[in-house]
């Protein structure tokens, strides 16, 4: 029976790709086809090894972010994103500094290639242009896909959560999640008081320009990349690789269902990517971070400087459960900061020298700036109720 499980599921990837090749060729023949276009994401890497990442989809058409004004825009947005065609078997081209390389995209249209930079990289985010081979390139615009490569003044590096850790989401509610995903507007969300100018300070270190690379992982889909990195560009929240969770079929069963393990994966692969950097790692007690947190410390003993957990509304026992944790952290090796808001945290990233104690006046002046701003706009909200 272990065995039929992922023969099943190959079976159906399988099954999947098929249809929609054929579908494709059916849609082109009758002229109702729509044309293909490259999402590039943001990749990461070292000088030595960097990994490059996009999608090949077919173009809904989604309208701008400044043109959607109502729900029901919003509403059309989102189902544009989700009711996505990908491009199995996309053959691309990579060029990045006078190198070439040609990558082929999986069955749900992504592309993941690990190339060696080109000898002229510098550290930073470095632009790589990615085009269309096969099939139909013809009208299919190349892009950029920004990679992002740590130097030798990166002191350490931050993960974070995103749902409830960077944006209110309510993920333990249903209700409120299904709302956040896909109803709402980067426009409309609002970050954690204080998140954008804490991991600014994180990403500059404690000696300022220190361009400590930044990695945000997540439980939501591929279909809210663009929405998220507009929502992080919009609030200043600095820039990093996503790494977010394919939703439907796969090879690994289906999603989303099954838990936040993924994350531990995504984790895992950052960690042996920078494997002289120290990381720091932020999420919050809704869901499983701690957990996962405390496997990472000890899978990499000596690595993790601290783990910080935002304490958002949750089960009841939580709190026990965070303190048991908090002991098998430090027994590990590293410590566990529970904290109430982002300040707290900057405060005791100061203490121990990640961040510039300068920076901690601006993350409470950003911390009220948010939290009035949250006044407005629930006001705002509770009047068109």
């Amino acid at each position: 029976m272990s065995a039929f499980k992922p023969a099943l599921f190959e079976f159906a990837v399988r099954a999947d790709a098929a249809w929609d090749r054929w579908s494709r060729r059916v849609r082109r023949r009758l002229g109702v086809a729509q044309p293909l276009r490259i999402l590039p994401y943001r990749g990461y890497g070292t000088p030595e090894r960097a990994l490059i990442r996009g999608r090949v989809l077919e173009d809904r058409h989604v309208k701008p972010s400044h043109l959607r004004r109502t729900l029901v825009g919003s509403a059309i947005a989102s189902y544009k994103r989700y009711a996505t065609r990908e491009i199995a078997g996309a053959h691309v081209a990579v060029r990045w500094g006078g190198k070439r390389w040609e990558g082929t995209t999986d069955e749900e249209g992504f592309l993941e290639l690990w190339v060696p930079p080109p000898e002229s990289v510098v550290p930073g985010w470095n632009p790589v242009e990615v085009e269309l081979l096969s099939p139909e390139p013809e009208g299919v615009a190349a892009v950029t896909a920004p990679v992002l490569v740590a130097g030798a003044r990166a002191a350490f590096g931050v993960i974070s959560d995103i749902d409830d850790t960077v944006i209110a989401t309510g993920v333990t509610n249903p209700l409120k999640r299904a709302w956040a995903l896909f109803l709402t507007e980067h426009r409309t969300r609002l970050p954690f008081e204080g998140v954008d100018a804490f991991y600014t300070a994180l990403r500059d270190g404690p000696e300022g320009g220190a361009d400590n690379p930044i990695f945000y992982v997540s439980s939501s889909p591929w279909n809210l990349y663009e929405h998220l990195d507009e929502f992080m560009a919009l609030h200043r929240i600095p820039a990093g690789p996503l790494l977010l969770r394919d939703w439907g079929l796969s090879r690994h069963g289906f999603a989303p269902g099954g838990g936040h393990s993924h994350k531990l994966d995504k984790i895992r692969g950052v960690l042996g990517t920078f494997e002289r950097l120290p990381f720091i790692l932020i999420g919050d007690s809704g869901q499983e971070d701690a957990e996962h947190y405390r496997t990472i410390v000890r899978e990499f003993p000596g690595r993790i400087r601290c783990v910080y957990i935002r304490n958002v509304p949750s089960r009841t026992g939580r709190a026990r459960e965070l303190s048991r944790i908090e002991a098998d952290v430090r027994a590990a090796g590293s410590e566990l900061v529970a904290v109430d808001d982002t300040v707290t945290a900057a405060r005791h990233a100061a203490g121990r020298g990640w961040i510039r104690w300068e920076e901690v006046p601006r993350v409470e002046a950003h911390q009220r700036e948010d939290a009035e701003a949250r006044t407005v706009v629930d006001g705002l909200g509770r009047e068109g109720s």
